[in-house]
């Protein structure tokens, strides 16, 4: 059974818009009080076909197994208790919403176009489905917590591969970076500042906010909305904008918000429990070709000291003490493969930048500063370095421990699992419709016929 079983919004959203309302629905199966429909299970299957995978009866089965999977552990949460309570949901759901906005449509406006329905009312669609799916997650967690694997463990797991299905990997190379970002001038700030101090202004004379926000806003995700980020829970915003967010009275219009984008000017449109509706308007901090020049050379004077013996400044050291990138700082810099998880890299896996930015490197060098733009949009400069570098070669525990380690774990969390299921299946009414009862995905869902 796969890793992360439980799908988000966008999956959900995306299987909706390939359902097909035209199909005969039945039951197919059920688990507990939780029902599984033919539309339900065929939704996927219309996603996969509209990206142009081939599909079988073997996909169905995995995909029911894995409805199954959920409705099981959902089931469970509920004779166990576990609870989840809205304000998470709520938070869950604007989370998730605000990252497809941002990710597939580019504004709120465009996602309920498409949809024919407002963000709330999609969210109401998929409350349900939302908190079900974090009930289930959380008892998956109880599962899987105490599972730990030992150095003793991951070669005893190696072990008992055959030499012959020992996996072949290709070359592979971990890389890490330090990242330097452009410092405004106070001259421009202060441009900035009066600029969102004239609009606000403006707007207290009886200038229309959401007009305003369309004009002027730098934030390309509220600026067609009129600033509109809908609800917003504590801890998703940076600590100034919050705060500013959260002292705010129903209508009321904030001072000007300085924060590390820029200058906000920040209006509460209604409040309901922990949760505040906001919109707001974003005067950016531009950065001159002199501010980027600067950063260049900061960023080269900090690779000569990483270079020069004398300055005893280690790469891990100068990582933590000068890169801006939160995320490759939190790791030594290293940077982080979306496409597996880990740190390691195929070749035919690097972007044009990073290919550039290695190009003649060898392990250990590190490179002059590059360009370079975060996912925020933000523009500035990175030095990268060549951590490791392997050859072809078939999996052993000196080179490749960490992704034997991982695959043990996955090892001793589904043993744990099918162990789990098998104590816990009697106390759960379960139901699979005939033609996928055969499948072999589903037998461990299917009750022991006990002998006389």
């Amino acid at each position: 059974m796969k890793k992360g079983f439980l799908c988000c919004l966008t999956l959900l959203l995306s299987c909706w818009a390939y359902a097909q309302p035209a199909m005969v629905d039945k039951v197919v199966a059920v688990v507990g009080d939780n029902i599984i429909l033919l539309s339900d299970l065929e939704a996927p299957i219309q996603q996969a076909k509209a990206s142009g995978e081939s599909v079988n009866d073997n996909m169905r089965c995995q995909a029911l197994d894995q409805m199954l999977l959920e409705k099981f552990f959902l089931a469970q949460a509920q004779l166990d208790s576990v609870y989840v309570s809205e304000d998470e949901v709520d938070a869950e759901l604007d989370k998730r919403i605000r990252y497809f906005i941002s990710n597939s449509f580019g504004s709120q406006q465009k996602l309920e176009e498409f949809y024919g329905k407002t963000v709330a009312e999609l969210k109401e669609d998929f409350r349900k489905d939302i908190k079900n799916q974090m009930l289930a997650e959380k008892m998956q967690g109880r599962i899987f917590t105490s599972i730990k694997v030992t150095p003793g463990d991951v070669k005893d797991f190696y072990d008992h591969i055959p030499k012959d299905s020992l996996p072949y990997f290709n070359a592979e190379i971990e890389l890490a970076q330090i990242v330097v970002f452009p410092k405004v001038s106070q001259e421009l700030k202060n441009y900035a500042y009066e600029k969102a101090k004239q609009i606000r202004q403006d707007i207290i004379k009886g200038a229309d906010f959401a007009v305003q926000a369309k004009l002027y806003s730098c934030d390309p995700g509220s600026k067609k909305d009129g600033g509109d980020l809908g609800f917003i829970n504590r801890g998703e915003m940076v600590p100034e904008f919050e705060a500013a967010a959260f002292r705010l009275e129903e209508g009321k219009i904030s001072d000007i918000v300085e924060s590390q984008y820029g200058y906000h000017i920040v209006q509460c449109l209604e409040r309901k429990g922990e949760k505040v509706h906001v919109r707001h308007i974003l005067i950016c901090l531009e950065t001159t070709s002199f501010d980027k020049e600067a950063a260049r050379v900061h960023l080269d004077s900090i690779r000569s000291m990483i270079l020069d013996p004398s300055a005893r400044l280690s790469f891990n050291n100068a990582v933590k003490e000068f890169s801006e990138d939160e995320m490759s700082k939190s790791n030594n810099g290293l940077l982080v493969n979306s496409s597996s998880g880990n740190s390691y890299y195929e070749m035919n896996q690097l972007d044009a930048g990073l290919l550039y930015a290695m190009t003649g490197l060898q392990l250990g060098e590190i490179s002059k500063p590059v360009s370079y733009e975060a996912a925020d949009g933000k523009s500035g400069y990175r030095v990268i370095k060549l951590v490791s570098q392997s050859q072809p070669h078939v999996a052993n525990l000196k080179d490749d421990y960490a992704k034997i380690q991982a695959v043990a774990k996955q090892a001793k969390q589904q043993e744990a699992l099918l162990k789990w299921i098998k104590e816990k299946k009697s106390d759960t009414y379960i139901f699979i419709d005939d033609e996928y009862r055969d499948c072999d995905a589903m037998q461990k869902w299917l009750k022991e016929v006990k002998s006389n």
